[in-house]
């Protein structure tokens, strides 16, 4: 059933669409940091027993994009993304990623709701081999509740297959299911945004001690403190409980709670380039002890839009 969710929205994502003016976008964010070597919705367990920390390293993430508007409020997009790390202690984790994704976005309603769909396909290779495959698609759906953007309400759906063509563990094949709500607060969409969100995840793998449920709450404020300089602050939180011992080592089921706290801010020095500096503390207890780290996180960086 999750996969043929995934092959819907994919069929969908890649529909012909009219050809009205649309625009090419490009998007580069290039950083050194100090964080999770793994993001937090990839799978982290490719490498068995082996001890995880957090690690220091140059962060290099690139979008490209076609909007096409079709007319009636609808819009495809299609972009493609190359993402590299490398890590300056550890290279046998540097990776690259790419993801070809498509989506499409119909507002109705007066502008009120916006129905968006994607499909995505990701390729992850790690010290130069190859590593998992990721079929994804979520569908969401915006609710305006004034018709403009003070106050909206965002539910999502997402479905995502990990197929894992290397790794030192087996059985970790696995197809994930979240949903979620998050809600934007804008009392000046030009100067301050709140967020809040809460989500639930299932994953289904090959092997159950490798099956879990997760619950995530987050919050996010953004401030703009005056044209070109803006300072942010997020919190998030997730609890993810295992369904079957971890190993023979750890006859036990294992189970996670993961925080992250970080402030940031950005100044833009030029039309299309704006520097950024974020420092926080991110903590990820496990009764897992290979799985339990964390410490302080940075990051420092420039992103070009064009």
């Amino acid at each position: 059933m999750y996969r043929s969710a995934l092959a819907i929205g994919l069929f969908a994502a890649c529909a012909p669409a009219v050809a009205q003016e649309g625009r090419f976008e490009l998007r580069s964010e290039n950083q050194i940091s100090r964080d999770d070597p793994f993001a937090a919705d990839e799978v982290i367990d490719e490498f068995g027993l082996a001890g995880f920390d957090l690690e220091t390293g140059f962060d290099t993430n690139t979008w490209v994009r076609r909007v096409q508007p079709v007319g009636g409020g609808a819009v495809w997009r299609f972009e493609g993304q190359v993402r590299a790390r490398t890590y300056f202690d550890q290279d046998d984790i540097d990776s690259l990623l790419f993801t070809p994704r498509v989506q499409y976005w119909k507002r109705f309603a007066g502008d009120r709701f916006q129905f968006r769909i994607y499909g995505a396909y990701s390729h992850l290779s790690r010290d130069g081999d190859s590593r998992w495959t990721r079929p994804e698609s979520e569908a969401q759906l915006r609710w305006r509740h004034d018709g403009e953007r003070r106050s909206e309400t965002v539910a999502r759906l997402r479905v995502t297959h990990y197929d894992f063509e290397e790794s030192f563990v087996a059985g970790l094949d696995q197809t994930r299911v979240r949903v979620g709500l998050e809600h934007f607060l804008r009392p000046d969409p030009e100067i301050n945004q709140l967020r809040l969100s809460v989500f639930y995840e299932e994953g289904e793998a090959d092997d159950d001690a490798n099956s879990f449920t997760e619950v995530r709450v987050g919050a996010g404020y953004d401030h703009a403190i005056r044209e070109g300089l803006t300072v942010s602050f997020q919190a998030d939180y997730r609890d993810r409980e295992y369904e079957a011992p971890f190993s023979s080592a750890f006859p036990f089921q294992r189970a996670d709670e993961r925080f992250l706290a970080e402030a940031r801010v950005e100044k833009k020095v030029s039309e299309h380039v704006t520097a950024f500096a974020g420092a926080g503390y991110l903590e990820n207890s496990s009764n897992i002890a290979t799985r339990d780290y964390g410490g302080a996180t940075f990051r420092v960086g420039l992103r070009a839009e064009f």
